[in-house]
Protein backbone atom coordinates (compact mmCIF):
# COMPACT_ATOMS: atom_id res chain seq x y z
CA UNK A 1 0.00 0.00 0.00
CA UNK A 2 2.64 2.25 0.97
CA UNK A 3 4.15 1.53 -2.79
CA UNK A 4 1.02 1.95 -4.42
CA UNK A 5 0.13 5.56 -2.13
CA UNK A 6 3.68 6.64 -3.25
CA UNK A 7 2.71 5.75 -7.29
CA UNK A 8 -0.56 7.39 -7.09
CA UNK A 9 1.72 10.41 -5.48
CA UNK A 10 4.11 10.83 -8.00
CA UNK A 11 1.84 10.35 -10.15
CA UNK A 12 -0.57 13.10 -9.19
CA UNK A 13 2.75 15.34 -8.55
CA UNK A 14 3.47 14.71 -12.63
CA UNK A 15 0.14 15.28 -13.58
CA UNK A 16 0.55 18.63 -11.97
CA UNK A 17 3.35 19.85 -13.47
CA UNK A 18 2.48 18.55 -16.69
CA UNK A 19 -0.82 20.81 -16.39
CA UNK A 20 1.10 23.94 -15.20
CA UNK A 21 3.23 23.30 -18.16
CA UNK A 22 0.56 22.82 -20.35
CA UNK A 23 -1.23 26.21 -19.11
CA UNK A 24 1.53 28.06 -19.93
CA UNK A 25 -0.90 29.48 -23.44
CA UNK A 26 -2.89 31.95 -24.00
CA UNK A 27 -5.53 32.35 -27.24
CA UNK A 28 -5.14 35.02 -29.52
CA UNK A 29 -7.51 37.16 -31.58
CA UNK A 30 -6.45 36.57 -35.65
CA UNK A 31 -8.14 39.83 -37.32
CA UNK A 32 -8.96 39.84 -41.16
CA UNK A 33 -5.72 42.02 -41.90
CA UNK A 34 -3.52 38.74 -40.07
CA UNK A 35 -2.88 41.44 -36.23
CA UNK A 36 -2.51 38.78 -33.74
CA UNK A 37 -4.41 40.28 -30.63
CA UNK A 38 -3.28 38.82 -26.90
CA UNK A 39 -4.08 39.66 -23.65
CA UNK A 40 -2.05 40.77 -21.07
CA UNK A 41 -1.62 42.00 -17.30
CA UNK A 42 0.26 44.61 -16.92
CA UNK A 43 1.46 45.96 -13.16
CA UNK A 44 -2.02 44.31 -12.38
CA UNK A 45 -3.96 45.92 -15.32
CA UNK A 46 -5.42 43.88 -17.82
CA UNK A 47 -5.25 45.09 -21.99
CA UNK A 48 -5.25 43.97 -25.44
CA UNK A 49 -2.19 44.14 -27.14
CA UNK A 50 -1.31 43.62 -30.63
CA UNK A 51 1.74 40.99 -30.49
CA UNK A 52 4.70 42.42 -32.37
CA UNK A 53 7.82 40.78 -33.73
CA UNK A 54 9.22 43.72 -35.09
CA UNK A 55 7.81 46.06 -32.07
CA UNK A 56 11.10 46.34 -30.51
CA UNK A 57 9.46 46.91 -27.26
CA UNK A 58 6.71 47.08 -25.47
CA UNK A 59 4.63 49.91 -26.11
CA UNK A 60 1.41 50.96 -24.26
CA UNK A 61 -0.87 53.59 -25.83
CA UNK A 62 -1.31 56.66 -23.19
CA UNK A 63 -5.16 55.70 -22.22
CA UNK A 64 -3.76 52.88 -20.55
CA UNK A 65 -0.22 53.92 -19.35
CA UNK A 66 -2.13 56.32 -17.33
CA UNK A 67 -3.65 53.85 -14.66
CA UNK A 68 -0.08 52.45 -14.38
CA UNK A 69 2.02 53.88 -11.42
CA UNK A 70 4.98 55.91 -12.71
CA UNK A 71 3.23 58.78 -14.70
CA UNK A 72 6.80 60.21 -16.53
CA UNK A 73 10.17 59.63 -16.93
CA UNK A 74 13.92 61.50 -18.10
CA UNK A 75 15.04 58.26 -19.57
CA UNK A 76 13.95 57.90 -23.23
CA UNK A 77 14.33 56.21 -26.21
CA UNK A 78 15.03 56.90 -29.61
CA UNK A 79 13.79 54.72 -32.58
CA UNK A 80 13.14 54.72 -36.09
CA UNK A 81 10.30 53.47 -37.94
CA UNK A 82 10.84 50.95 -40.89
CA UNK A 83 10.61 53.83 -43.06
CA UNK A 84 13.31 55.66 -40.90
CA UNK A 85 11.07 58.27 -39.46
CA UNK A 86 12.83 59.13 -35.57
CA UNK A 87 10.35 58.72 -32.69
CA UNK A 88 11.27 59.73 -29.85
CA UNK A 89 9.21 58.26 -26.58
CA UNK A 90 9.77 57.70 -22.74
CA UNK A 91 11.02 55.03 -21.24
CA UNK A 92 9.54 53.20 -18.27
CA UNK A 93 10.15 49.42 -16.41
CA UNK A 94 6.98 47.56 -15.69
CA UNK A 95 6.90 45.87 -12.32
CA UNK A 96 5.24 42.17 -13.39
CA UNK A 97 3.61 41.63 -16.93
CA UNK A 98 1.54 38.25 -16.50
CA UNK A 99 1.16 36.09 -20.37
CA UNK A 100 0.13 33.14 -21.50
CA UNK A 101 0.26 31.62 -17.59
CA UNK A 102 3.73 33.23 -16.95
CA UNK A 103 5.08 36.26 -15.30
CA UNK A 104 7.60 38.50 -16.44
CA UNK A 105 9.73 40.88 -14.73
CA UNK A 106 11.33 44.51 -14.84
CA UNK A 107 10.90 44.95 -18.42
CA UNK A 108 11.12 47.95 -20.04
CA UNK A 109 8.94 50.26 -21.91
CA UNK A 110 7.84 53.12 -23.81
CA UNK A 111 4.38 54.82 -24.40
CA UNK A 112 2.77 56.73 -26.86
CA UNK A 113 -0.12 58.74 -27.44
CA UNK A 114 -2.08 56.89 -30.14
CA UNK A 115 -5.32 55.34 -30.28
CA UNK A 116 -6.92 52.32 -31.95
CA UNK A 117 -9.94 50.94 -30.92
CA UNK A 118 -10.38 47.70 -28.81
CA UNK A 119 -6.30 48.01 -28.78
CA UNK A 120 -3.64 48.88 -25.59
CA UNK A 121 -0.55 48.80 -27.42
CA UNK A 122 2.32 46.38 -28.46
CA UNK A 123 3.35 43.12 -27.09
CA UNK A 124 7.12 42.91 -28.26
CA UNK A 125 10.16 40.54 -28.30
CA UNK A 126 11.83 42.02 -25.48
CA UNK A 127 10.74 40.19 -22.84
CA UNK A 128 11.10 37.03 -24.25
CA UNK A 129 14.64 36.73 -24.24
CA UNK A 130 14.91 33.47 -21.80
CA UNK A 131 11.50 32.20 -23.14
CA UNK A 132 11.02 30.18 -26.06
CA UNK A 133 7.26 30.37 -27.35
CA UNK A 134 4.99 28.97 -30.93
CA UNK A 135 2.78 31.32 -32.72
CA UNK A 136 -0.40 28.58 -34.28
CA UNK A 137 -2.35 30.37 -36.43
CA UNK A 138 -5.06 27.77 -36.58
CA UNK A 139 -5.34 27.06 -33.14
CA UNK A 140 -5.69 30.40 -32.45
CA UNK A 141 -2.94 30.38 -29.72
CA UNK A 142 0.55 31.06 -28.43
CA UNK A 143 2.32 28.77 -26.47
CA UNK A 144 5.31 29.05 -24.50
CA UNK A 145 7.87 25.81 -24.56
CA UNK A 146 11.09 24.75 -24.62
CA UNK A 147 11.94 24.47 -28.01
CA UNK A 148 15.71 22.55 -27.73
CA UNK A 149 13.27 19.73 -26.70
CA UNK A 150 11.89 19.38 -30.18
CA UNK A 151 13.80 16.63 -32.16
CA UNK A 152 14.32 16.51 -36.15
CA UNK A 153 11.80 20.09 -36.31
CA UNK A 154 12.64 22.29 -39.31
CA UNK A 155 14.32 25.20 -38.35
CA UNK A 156 16.74 28.31 -39.98
CA UNK A 157 18.78 30.83 -38.24
CA UNK A 158 17.55 33.99 -37.06
CA UNK A 159 19.53 37.27 -35.92
CA UNK A 160 18.79 39.33 -33.43
CA UNK A 161 18.64 43.34 -33.57
CA UNK A 162 19.13 44.88 -29.53
CA UNK A 163 19.62 48.32 -28.63
CA UNK A 164 21.15 48.40 -24.83
CA UNK A 165 18.93 45.56 -23.70
CA UNK A 166 15.68 47.57 -24.21
CA UNK A 167 14.23 46.69 -27.81
CA UNK A 168 14.76 43.22 -29.31
CA UNK A 169 14.29 42.74 -32.95
CA UNK A 170 14.22 39.47 -35.50
CA UNK A 171 15.81 39.18 -38.97
CA UNK A 172 16.90 35.91 -41.16
CA UNK A 173 18.17 35.69 -45.05
CA UNK A 174 15.73 35.29 -48.50
CA UNK A 175 16.43 34.94 -51.82
CA UNK A 176 14.54 36.68 -53.98
CA UNK A 177 14.42 35.78 -57.89
CA UNK A 178 16.21 32.72 -56.97
CA UNK A 179 19.41 34.96 -57.16
CA UNK A 180 19.55 37.79 -54.56
CA UNK A 181 20.04 37.07 -50.67
CA UNK A 182 19.41 39.93 -49.22
CA UNK A 183 18.26 40.60 -44.82
CA UNK A 184 14.64 40.69 -43.64
CA UNK A 185 12.74 42.23 -40.48
CA UNK A 186 10.28 39.30 -39.47
CA UNK A 187 7.52 41.49 -38.18
CA UNK A 188 4.13 40.24 -37.49
CA UNK A 189 2.93 43.65 -36.74
CA UNK A 190 2.66 43.76 -40.30
CA UNK A 191 -0.27 42.05 -40.41
CA UNK A 192 -0.89 38.82 -43.17
CA UNK A 193 1.59 38.91 -46.60
CA UNK A 194 3.14 42.17 -46.24
CA UNK A 195 6.56 42.03 -47.73
CA UNK A 196 8.27 45.42 -48.17
CA UNK A 197 11.91 45.77 -50.06
CA UNK A 198 14.16 48.48 -50.25
CA UNK A 199 13.73 50.89 -52.85
CA UNK A 200 17.45 50.45 -54.11
CA UNK A 201 16.68 46.86 -55.29
CA UNK A 202 13.79 47.86 -58.08
CA UNK A 203 17.72 48.70 -60.26
CA UNK A 204 19.08 45.38 -58.30
CA UNK A 205 16.28 42.98 -59.85
CA UNK A 206 15.91 44.51 -63.82
CA UNK A 207 12.61 46.39 -63.20
CA UNK A 208 11.20 49.19 -64.65
CA UNK A 209 10.16 51.96 -61.99
CA UNK A 210 7.50 53.53 -64.44
CA UNK A 211 5.72 50.07 -64.79
CA UNK A 212 5.44 49.84 -60.87
CA UNK A 213 2.30 51.25 -59.31
CA UNK A 214 3.55 54.29 -57.14
CA UNK A 215 1.76 55.89 -53.81
CA UNK A 216 2.98 58.73 -51.63
CA UNK A 217 1.78 58.60 -48.32
CA UNK A 218 2.08 60.83 -45.63
CA UNK A 219 3.03 59.65 -42.31
CA UNK A 220 0.56 59.14 -39.64
CA UNK A 221 2.49 61.21 -36.90
CA UNK A 222 3.93 63.91 -39.47
CA UNK A 223 2.00 65.35 -42.36
CA UNK A 224 5.06 67.00 -43.38
CA UNK A 225 7.09 63.57 -44.33
CA UNK A 226 5.96 61.65 -46.88
CA UNK A 227 7.44 58.38 -48.27
CA UNK A 228 7.07 56.47 -51.89
CA UNK A 229 6.02 53.04 -52.50
CA UNK A 230 6.33 51.06 -55.89
CA UNK A 231 3.69 47.69 -55.89
CA UNK A 232 4.77 45.48 -58.29
CA UNK A 233 5.43 41.24 -58.51
CA UNK A 234 8.91 39.40 -58.08
CA UNK A 235 9.53 36.36 -59.36
CA UNK A 236 9.87 34.60 -56.23
CA UNK A 237 10.83 35.40 -52.74
CA UNK A 238 12.14 32.07 -50.45
CA UNK A 239 14.01 30.53 -47.99
CA UNK A 240 15.24 27.33 -47.03
CA UNK A 241 11.65 25.57 -46.72
CA UNK A 242 9.13 28.04 -48.25
CA UNK A 243 9.45 29.37 -52.02
CA UNK A 244 6.71 31.74 -52.91
CA UNK A 245 6.26 32.52 -56.67
CA UNK A 246 5.54 35.63 -58.07
CA UNK A 247 4.71 37.51 -54.78
CA UNK A 248 3.22 40.76 -54.25
CA UNK A 249 5.81 43.31 -53.19
CA UNK A 250 6.01 46.73 -51.89
CA UNK A 251 9.13 48.85 -52.81
CA UNK A 252 9.78 51.53 -50.04
CA UNK A 253 11.97 54.54 -50.43
CA UNK A 254 14.11 55.17 -47.36
CA UNK A 255 13.37 51.28 -45.83
CA UNK A 256 15.51 50.98 -43.06
CA UNK A 257 15.80 47.44 -44.02
CA UNK A 258 17.03 45.43 -46.89
CA UNK A 259 13.36 43.96 -46.53
CA UNK A 260 10.28 43.59 -44.18
CA UNK A 261 8.24 40.78 -44.02
CA UNK A 262 5.07 39.10 -42.53
CA UNK A 263 5.70 36.05 -40.92
CA UNK A 264 2.49 34.27 -42.08
CA UNK A 265 3.99 32.87 -44.91
CA UNK A 266 6.20 31.07 -42.74
CA UNK A 267 3.78 28.20 -42.03
CA UNK A 268 0.48 27.49 -40.00
CA UNK A 269 2.70 26.74 -37.05
CA UNK A 270 5.82 28.94 -36.16
CA UNK A 271 8.49 28.54 -32.76
CA UNK A 272 10.58 31.53 -31.74
CA UNK A 273 13.66 30.95 -29.45
CA UNK A 274 15.62 34.16 -29.17
CA UNK A 275 18.11 31.94 -27.26
CA UNK A 276 19.16 29.45 -29.77
CA UNK A 277 18.13 32.09 -32.42
CA UNK A 278 16.08 30.22 -34.40
CA UNK A 279 13.14 29.92 -36.09
CA UNK A 280 10.86 26.87 -36.50
CA UNK A 281 8.40 25.52 -38.81
CA UNK A 282 6.34 23.16 -37.14
CA UNK A 283 3.03 22.85 -39.15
Amino acid sequence: MKVDAYKFFAFGLLFFLSSAVYAQKTPVQILPSGHLIAKATVNGKEGSFIFDTGGGINLFFDSFAKDLKQKSSYNFLTAHRATGEKVEVPLFESEEISFAGKKFNKIPYATFDMKINGIDGLISLQMFAETDFVIDFEKKEIVLMDLAKLKNAKSFDIQLTTHADKSTDISTYVMLNGKYKIQVLLDSGAGNDSFWLSGKLIETLGLDKGKLQFVERKSEFDENLKTKFYAGEIESLANPFVTLSRPKVTFVDGLIYEGKTSINWLGKKIGISLKQKKMYILD
